[in-house]
């Protein structure tokens, strides 16, 4: 398991926001989510492709600075996430990924650095560990994580396609998607405000 180093990451890692994400969950068995537990805490950067590499570099790169343009001038920074989107488009119809490994459940969560919740089509045991790969829309990763299930009940208001309530803890990641994890939900955090003072002042 991923340890927090200090008092102050554990309390960014406990942040919570609701989002909208592209995220593909599994269920796997206990000895499945072991192997694949420690190879994701063991991944070296120097095993990453040097593609992956710099493109997750310059992604974070472009956050922080189009975070702080945003501040100024939320039109050029609308057209610079959009010019960034394009671009990604080209990237994804360059490289074609596989299409069994594309994200295409989009789901409204209740998301924190350590774990989720949101509607499931299906039920899950209480304990049950799960493969989870979330697409981080901000920065255009996918992350991977093994959660277990906190609880999963149906829901008081159903819905027909997704009964269930689905509560999950994270309890394997890499420490870098960890840190894009926690980026990813400060930055939320940041727009959310941004937007209800924008609100308020109107």
């Amino acid at each position: 398991m991923v340890l927090i180093q200090n008092q102050h990451s554990e309390r960014r890692e406990h942040f919570r926001i609701n989002d909208t994400l592209y995220i593909q969950y599994k269920a796997i068995d206990h000895d499945t989510a072991e192997q694949l537990g420690q190879q994701l805490v063991k991944v070296d950067h120097d095993e990453e492709s040097h593609h992956q590499v710099q493109f997750r570099s310059l992604q974070t790169a472009f956050t922080l600075v189009n975070d702080q343009i945003n501040h100024y001038d939320r039109e050029v920074a609308r057209a610079l996430r959009l010019l960034n989107e394009k671009i990604n488009l080209i990237e994804q119809a360059i490289y074609q990924p596989d299409p069994e490994e594309s994200l295409s459940q989009k789901c409204d969560v209740n998301l924190s650095g350590g774990g989720l919740g949101l509607m499931s089509k299906q039920q899950f045991e209480t304990k049950s560990p799960l493969s989870v790969q979330i697409e981080l829309r901000s920065s255009d990763v996918t992350i991977q994580a093994i959660a277990y299930v906190i609880a999963c009940n149906k829901a008081q208001s159903q819905n027909s396609q997704t009964p269930y309530f689905l509560r999950l803890a994270f309890t394997k990641m890499n420490e870098q998607d960890r840190d894009l994890l926690i980026k990813h939900i400060l930055f939320r955090q940041a727009e959310e405000l941004r937007t209800n003072s924008k609100h308020n002042q109107a």
